[in-house]
């Protein structure tokens, strides 16, 4: 595992039992908690994206 990679990092600090239920998460799915925690946010960003995005409601008047 491991390697060099063009991302960036970023550090959080997290209670213990969130490290440990990542930890536990990660191993049942064979990825990283690096992986798992990307793949979090990116969802997050998804879900905000398409809150903050216009609606496009169609007026049938």
């Amino acid at each position: 595992m491991g390697g060099k990679t063009d991302l960036d990092r970023v550090v959080a600090y997290v209670p213990t039992e969130w490290k440990q239920e990542l930890e536990e998460w990660a191993q049942t799915e064979e990825r990283s908690v690096s992986w798992m925690v990307a793949k979090l946010i990116d969802r997050a960003l998804q879900e905000r994206r398409q809150q903050q995005s216009p609606s496009k409601v169609v007026n049938m008047r």
